[in-house]
């Protein structure tokens, strides 16, 4: 039976130091490779800077006054769903609404608004807010499902605060449910193909076992809902990977499993305060033909970088499809852990 691959390579980079007398330093990174997916990561942590977030209440208060999202304008500036798919326009769970996005990306493109409030820092989030938001996306999700049962490939995604993509500042998800898998997801799925045809016939579980007998990428769990750093990192601040343990598809996520990721999110919010604010997140569903998948998670953190607001993106992310992290994925397992198991320093 094969094994799960965790390719690492250190390489050295050496030159003559004009802040030590031009005296020879040499400066250690690693090359990483995700064997699922073929991902490649270059681990350098010698560039780590956390910068200060501030967000002017003055912006905030700018962007509330042209804000579709808020309570006011909700109802009078957002689409409605075709009556064939939502006779009521607009589907509510909780204080959370779904709707059409009026910038589609795709055929059925929808948008969740988690409550009233024009925007929330990552700690100001409840375990119910986000929860009813999730809970709306996946009736979204079921009511295509019902009528279009090809429609079976589906995402959640949140980009919070324009730093990571977002148009405006109040809290929003969008869902993605299409025929096709995107790019990202078509890697995963003819990846655990791959592996069931070398041995393993469920990859996430084996995957899963592996890292919790390592250990030192294993974050922690809320009920079936697993934490984890990615052992090939997607973002300049790492990569947290989330996995709902044997659920298949979204609509197999419970209700519980949605109080366990909302709860496991805070957590990681809780560690996000600290460091950085902005984050993308993504849940990915669906399993095409023979394949059978986990609902999975990739959460990034993302920063302006300072003093010039540099873009945490450059030709290496865009262009060459490697990703540069200032932070190794067992620091940051170490650095986010505490906050699972409630040992983090008062």
């Amino acid at each position: 039976m094969a094994e799960i691959q965790f390719f690492r390579k250190e390489v050295q980079s050496s030159f003559l130091d004009p802040k030590e007398g031009f005296t020879r330093k040499s400066i250690s990174l690693e090359l990483r490779r995700d064997d699922l997916t073929g991902h490649r990561s270059r681990i350098l942590p010698y560039r780590r800077k956390y910068p200060e977030v501030v967000i002017p209440p003055e912006m905030l208060e700018a962007s509330k006054k042209v804000c579709p999202f808020c309570a006011d304008q909700l109802s009078s500036s957002t689409p409605k769903l075709l009556p064939e798919i939502a006779s009521e326009g607009r589907i509510r769970r909780g204080g959370a609404w779904l709707f059409p996005n009026a910038f589609p990306y795709a055929r059925y493109n929808w948008v969740i608004v988690f409550g009233e409030e024009h925007f929330l820092y990552p700690d100001q989030f409840s375990v119910e807010m986000l929860r009813d938001g999730f809970l709306a996306a996946q009736e979204g999700i079921q009511r295509i499902g019902k009528s279009q049962p090809e429609f079976q490939y589906s995402s959640i995604n949140w980009n919070y605060l324009p730093s990571s993509g977002a148009g405006l500042f109040h809290p929003h998800i969008q869902i993605l449910v299409e025929d096709v898998p995107t790019a990202s997801h078509k890697e995963v799925l003819e990846g655990i193909i791959r592996y069931r045809e070398e041995g393993i016939p469920s990859f996430w579980e084996s995957f899963l076992l592996e890292e919790t007998k390592r250990g030192e990428r294993f974050i922690g769990h809320q009920g079936d809902v697993y934490f984890l750093t990615a052992f090939s990192p997607r973002g300049i601040f790492g990569e947290i990977l989330i996995l709902f343990s044997n659920r298949s598809t979204i609509d197999e996520v419970r209700t519980d499993d949605w109080t366990g990721f909302s709860q496991g999110l805070i957590r990681v919010f809780q560690y996000l305060k600290g460091h950085v604010l902005s984050f993308n997140l993504s849940l990915f569903s669906g399993n095409g033909d023979g394949v059978r998948s986990w609902v999975y998670g990739r959460l990034c953190p993302r920063m302006i970088i300072p003093p010039w607001h540099t873009s945490d993106i450059n030709y290496f992310e865009k262009l060459h499809d490697e990703v540069m992290c200032v932070i190794s994925p067992e620091e940051l397992c170490r650095d986010v852990k505490p906050f699972f198991t409630g040992s983090r320093p008062s």
